[in-house]
């Protein structure tokens, strides 16, 4: 799925891709992207968890949620902490497309752009640079 992913959006810009939490907190830590999708399951550390950690820093960026799971509870605390979607698998390419499209295009603190898209913007704390680095250096996936 990653791998396709990257292919699909490779025509919206820059695209950068993690095998797992640790990298993922190491490429936002350097990249500063402003856009992640973020699978939930992935190998090292959940999705809620990178979430999590993205949450306290300063880098501005938008979550989008992907699961295989199709359960309310998850995507109601993966929305608190900052995704502005939650999207179950499978899913239609075109439509993760646009979305990806207009969250780029958004504006930060224009709640309501685009058909209602929320806005939400989360920064990758200290800790989570920590993490990063106090762990295994090793690509997973």
């Amino acid at each position: 799925v990653r791998r396709m992913l990257t292919l699909l959006l490779a025509t919206t810009g820059k695209v950068l891709e993690a095998s797992g939490g640790k990298e993922a907190l190491r490429i936002i830590d350097a990249q500063r992207p402003r856009l992640m999708l973020l699978d939930m399951t992935m190998p090292g550390m959940s999705g809620l968890e990178v979430l999590k950690a993205v949450q306290d820093t300063a880098v501005e960026m938008t979550i989008i949620m992907l699961t295989s799971a199709n359960d309310v509870e998850l995507a109601k605390r993966a929305l608190t902490l900052g995704a502005v979607e939650f999207i179950t698998k499978p899913f239609d390419l075109k439509q993760l497309k646009e979305k990806v499209k207009r969250c780029l295009e958004a504006v930060p603190g224009d709640r309501k752009k685009d058909g209602g898209l929320p806005w939400r913007t989360v920064a990758l704390p200290m800790r989570a640079k920590k993490m990063a680095k106090a762990g295994d250096d090793k690509v997973h996936g």
